[in-house]
């Protein structure tokens, strides 16, 4: 079904047909052959070999040799991508502009949807933030849009040294790719994910409220999280704004279909699995199935998963949940990447028992007898 899925985005119907013959016959030849030809043997003597050259090399020295490899290989990612945001002359603080501009267009009775930030290869990017977001940064007007850039851009820093801090990852995991855009361009996502965190502890309801009030789809870890009462309070602040400027929010409800759709353009639909049917439904299903086992992961895979109209950055929500093959897998900015990479996190989730089971029994079967 993987990869079914992954062949289906470029496909078309008749070759995606081929390629389904073709997998079931690799799979019937492999079953056959391994029927047929015992692999236990073989297969235990190579992990004998590598557990011999693992406890010759050390744990302590394999890990550093790991985390040398993954830093490498977010510092070669990360510079591909800002370098990339340099040579098509993207603003510095791009996003963050964009909703200073939305919030000042409502101010001053205009159309804050209409706000929007040009490139300096004349790309037009538009404010597609919520009334609650809007409503919420409204004390933005106070600052010049380059004071409040700025600041923000500072607040974001801290938010990723914090997040960094909290997950007790090493420092330079601020060069994860995701992380190192929503640096680059000031987009909310990093704020959004340190008050998630810091609303932990008993003190965080104002912390997760205003986490759901600037990017919606925060609630959605809060699910996972099991805070009802959270998500609740949350909500009630989102609703709250309503109170407060009802005129922006029939507005923002009359013209959703036409801001919807100008994101998805803007974003090239995003990275996400939502607008790709084929890879939309096993994706679903896996993040179903992982919610079932694991809510907490489940709920903050779930937004680079399957969110509508994703961006790059959004990905930094699995920092919390992180293990070496999302890290990998997700800090290469290619669109679907996310979700394909969530899948195969959820198939070894499932596989990891039985598969470490069957591979111990045949480690133990090539081991040598030892003699006393």
């Amino acid at each position: 079904m993987l990869v079914i899925a992954i062949f289906g985005l470029r496909f078309t119907g008749r070759e995606v047909f081929a390629v389904g013959v073709a997998l079931v016959i690799v799979v019937a030849i492999a079953w056959y052959v391994v029927t047929r030809w015992p692999l236990s043997r073989p297969i235990g003597g190579g992990l004998v070999r590598l557990q011999t050259v693992r406890e010759r090399v050390g744990d302590d020295h394999l890990r550093i040799l790991g985390q040398i490899v993954l830093a490498a290989w977010f510092a070669g990612q990360t510079y591909l991508r800002i370098a990339r945001f340099v040579r098509d002359k993207v603003p510095l603080g791009q996003d963050i502009q964009i909703y200073y501009r939305g919030v000042q267009q409502w101010l001053h009775g205009g159309d804050p949807w209409a706000a929007n930030v040009v490139t300096g290869t004349h790309v037009v990017f538009y404010y597609a933030g919520s009334p609650a977001t809007t409503v919420l940064l409204a004390p933005s007007a106070l600052l010049a849009e380059d004071q409040f850039t700025v600041l923000w851009l500072g607040l974001s820093v801290l938010s990723a040294v914090a997040i960094v801090r909290w997950l007790r990852l090493p420092l330079w995991w601020l060069l994860f790719p995701p992380t190192a855009e929503a640096l680059y361009s000031g987009n909310p996502q990093l704020v959004v994910l340190m008050l998630l965190l810091a609303g932990a502890g008993r003190a965080g309801v104002v912390a997760d409220a205003l986490a759901v009030a600037l990017k919606v789809y925060a609630v959605i870890p809060l699910l996972g999280e099991r805070r009802l009462r959270r998500v609740g309070l949350a909500l009630a602040l989102t609703i709250a704004t309503f109170v407060v400027a009802p005129s922006l929010w029939i507005h923002y409800a009359e013209q959703f279909g036409a801001i919807s759709a100008r994101l998805a353009h803007e974003s090239e639909n995003g990275y996400s699995a939502f607008y790709y049917p084929m890879l939309l439904i096993p994706t679903a299903i896996a993040i179903a199935l992982l919610w079932r086992r694991d809510p907490k992961a489940a709920a903050w895979l779930a937004v680079p998963a399957l969110w509508p109209s994703t961006e790059f950055h959004y990905a930094t929500f699995a920092l919390p949940v992180m293990t070496p093959l999302l890290a990998v897998l997700l800090a290469v900015p290619i669109q679907r990447l996310a979700p394909i990479a969530i899948m195969l996190y959820v198939c070894w989730r499932f596989a990891a028992q039985p598969v470490q089971t069957r591979l111990s029994a045949w480690t133990a079967e090539a081991t040598p007898p030892k003699t006393s």
